[in-house]
This record gives C-alpha cells, structure tokens and sequence, in this order.
C-alpha cells in the first residue's frame, strides 16, 4: 500500500511538473506548475510539514476565549496560512534567482531556540499564566479600522505564519525539491515565488477547513473554554518538544519523559479515585496511570542514553552460539565517513575507482528530523550497514551552517558542485567515476527500500 502511494505521488509529481512545457504560452505553462503545486500541497497534509501546524492554528483560535466568532477563526486560519505561503514564495523567489533555500540559513540553534520559546510562551499564555498581545496604542491603530476585531491579533497570527514555515519545514520533500527544480532550471525568481506560493496553499487547506470547523463548533461561552486552552497549550508544549530535539542539546526521551510525567500528574494519576467517580474519571484515571508509567520509563531510558521513544529502554543483549553477526545486528555507527571540502572528496573518488566501488553521499545537517530518523532507523538496519561496506565507499557532508567562513565556503562547493537543495540528499558515483544524476534523490527510505536502492545501484 505504501509503495503504491510513492508510485501515484512520483506521478502526479512528474505530470505536474511536465505541464512547464505543455501550451503554446508563458501564462498557460505557469498556471498549470501552480495548478500543480497546489495539489500536491494538499497531497503533503498529513507530513511532518503540515501536522505541527495543526495544534498551532487550533491553540490560536481557542486562546481567542469568547470572543471567538466563526468568521474571526476562519479568518485566524488564512492569515496564518498566508504568513506560511509568503515564506514559501520567498524560498521560491530565492531559489530561482540563487538556487538556495531559506530554510538552510534559519536551521541553527538561536533561530531555532528563539522559535522553541516562542512556542512555550504561547503554551503558558493559555495555560492563564499571562496574556500576549501588541501594545495598546498599537492594539488601538489597529482596531480603527475594524471594530469587530480584536487589536492585533491577525498581524502576529502572519507573522507567527511566516516564522514557523522556515522552521517546520526544515528538510527539504521530494516534493518541494520537484518545484524547486523547475524554477531553478529557469532562473525564474517570479515562476519560482508562484510556484511556492501555490504549493503553501495547497498545505494550508486542511489548516482554514480546521478555523472553520472550529468556527462553527464554538458553542457558548463556558467553563469549559478553559479546558479547552489547557489541552491546546499541551499541544504547543509538545511543537516546542519537537522543534527543540532538533538540535540534540538534551536527550529527546528525556524531554518527553518529563512532558507525559508532567501531563499524567495533572490528569491525577497520582490521586486516588474517589468511590462516586463516574465512568470518565475512571478512564481518565487509567489514561493518566498509563502516561505515567510510560513516562518514567522514557526517563529511565534517557538515564541509558537511549534515543528511541518507541523503544526507551535498552535490548538486553543475547549472545547465540554460532551467531557470529551479532556484532553488525547491535552497531548504530554512521555507516559514512564525514568530508568536509573537495580535496577529501577527490581522495575518495580516487579510492572508489582504485576498488572498483560505487560512490556514495549523503548530505545532512545536525537539525534535520529526516535525517535524524534515518540514523535512528535505516542506517543502524545490519543489511544496509553491510552493503554499504562491502561495496560502497561512503560519505557524507555535514551541511549545517559553519562557524568559519572557510569551512563554510568548502561546504557550498560541494553542493554546487552536485547541486544539492538542502536536506537530506543522495548523490551516487559509478566506479567508473561518473556521477549518476538520473539515481540523486531526497527524502526518508525504510531500510528495506534503501537497501533495494544500493542493491540495484552498486556494480558487481
């Protein structure tokens, strides 16, 4: 099923992009790259691109109170949906006119923690600790032009768009990297702006949908808006779990270990059940219980130096009798050797030729999320570890920002030289040395597909 989902989205993808050259004219051929663009944003809706945002447009409507109506959450929607696609066409324009992405230079830790506090204030705004909103005499400007809205709250709502497209987005899709393409192969910064633009809109649908739902769901003013705000302010603090193991300064179980600990004693799982409690508060008690227990043992397995939510606590290690790959089975090294310029690439490539091998390169940053994920997963899997070994000469290069300005100049020569977007990326060389453009791609593989991939590519 997930294979047959790739094929249709590779499709739509290629149709979409060969519309560049269907028409007799220049606004034909850009109307269908938009038209494109647009529904291939809808087909990203529910990626790590777009499902951020939802406790994000969710929390903004509900920290409105009572004065919420179900135009003003619409209208909450777009503006942060437009804050978003002026960023997406500002990454457009650029890579047009540049061939760079935005996002690459917002992917470091200040721009990042700056966004992880924005988020936790947003959080303790609705959790009633303080109240965020523009100056009076801003709020006052703001509000002559319309009485019904209160000061201030669609300008931030943009603004707030805009920032948090640069660092949700912080890997680049296969499907971002096919727009990007297009406008890049015409240096055309306005065709590339469009383009992104539509694509923004195309992911914002489900957002607007979500305020208008929200909109008409808004019963009267009560009691319960306040629990309301406190489970969407969970929410924030759980956008700014995320985006802050980004940057790997404290362990990701540890975080969320304290986050379920934290939620499950406000649920009162450490209070006991009072005899007339009813059905829910009986649920609720299990609920909270559960989140406990699990939250302790993601504490315990951020104590072992475990990464894996999923699995925190450490595998006992179980030696069997003529199991002599049990080594490969346990290692999570980086199966790449790191280059950081040109001359240790022309190193390799020389010692790929010499053996006969295929070349390998992955290109990463320390902040991407999808290529944390492939170290987390494919990389550790032994049959790829092996593969890569036995036939490969693999390396990679870190592409997060550099603090010296010559380490950070042998960087971009070595994506310019491959033309890498940003990442994660794939670049193969033949054993003959010549690169395989037609094989490069972007994204997350399971390890079994990864392994059919250097399977099929590595010379006998």
């Amino acid at each position: 099923m997930k294979h047959q989902k790739t094929l249709l989205l590779s499709l739509w993808i290629l149709l979409s992009t060969t519309l560049l050259f269907a028409g007799d004219g220049v606004a034909q051929s850009t109307l269908g790259i938009m038209l494109g663009a647009f529904v291939s944003g809808l087909l990203l809706t529910f990626t790590p691109c777009v499902l951020p945002m939802v406790p994000i447009v969710s929390s903004i409507i509900a920290g409105q109170g009572e004065d919420v109506t179900k135009i003003k959450a619409v209208l909450l929607a777009v503006a942060y949906v437009l804050g978003t696609a002026v960023t997406y066409a500002i990454m457009g324009a650029l890579a047009g006119a540049t061939g760079e992405q935005l996002q690459s230079y917002f992917q470091n830790v200040w721009a990042i923690g700056a966004m992880t506090l924005v988020f936790v204030l947003m959080a303790l705004s609705m959790f009633g600790l303080f109240t965020i909103q523009l100056p009076s005499f801003i709020q006052s400007k703001l509000n002559a032009g319309s009485q019904s809205m209160k000061g201030g709250s669609f300008i931030p709502v943009f603004l707030l768009g805009m920032v948090s497209a640069l660092i949700l987005g912080a890997c680049v899709s296969p499907v971002l990297i096919s727009f990007l393409s297009v406008a890049i192969s015409t240096s055309d910064a306005t065709l590339g702006a469009l383009t992104m633009f539509a694509l923004a809109l195309g992911m914002g649908v489900p957002l607007i949908l979500l305020g208008l739902g929200a909109g008409f769901l808004v019963p009267k003013a009560g009691m319960w808006m306040d629990k309301v705000k406190y489970f969407f302010g969970t929410l924030l603090l759980g956008v700014a779990i995320e985006i802050f193991s980004n940057l790997e300064l404290v362990n990701t179980l540890f975080l969320w270990g304290a986050y379920a600990v934290g939620i499950a004693i406000y649920l009162g799982a450490t209070q006991r059940l009072s005899f007339k409690a009813n059905g829910w508060q009986t649920l609720q008690k299990a609920f909270a219980t559960v989140l406990l227990i699990w939250g302790t043992l993601l504490l315990v397995g951020a104590g072992y130096g475990e990464q894996n939510i999923w699995k925190p606590l450490p595998a006992t290690v179980v030696n069997i009798v003529g199991g002599g790959d049990a080594k490969n089975r346990l290692s999570g090294a980086m199966p790449f050797e790191e280059i950081p310029n040109l001359t240790a690439y022309e190193i390799k490539h020389r010692q790929a030729m010499d053996e006969g091998k295929t070349m390998i390169i992955f290109f990463h940053t320390d902040t991407c999320p999808v290529c944390k994920h492939l170290r987390e997963t494919t990389f550790k899997d032994p049959k790829v570890q092996k593969i890569l070994r036995d036939k490969y000469i693999a390396v990679s290069v870190n592409m997060t920002p550099k603090k010296s300005q010559k380490a950070q100049r042998q960087m971009e020569e070595l994506k310019k030289k491959f033309g890498i977007f940003g990442p994660p990326g794939f670049v193969f060389i033949d054993s003959d040395g010549q690169e395989m453009k037609d094989e490069q791609f972007y994204g997350y593989q399971e390890p079994s597909e990864f392994y059919d991939t250097l399977d099929l590519l590595a010379e006998s």
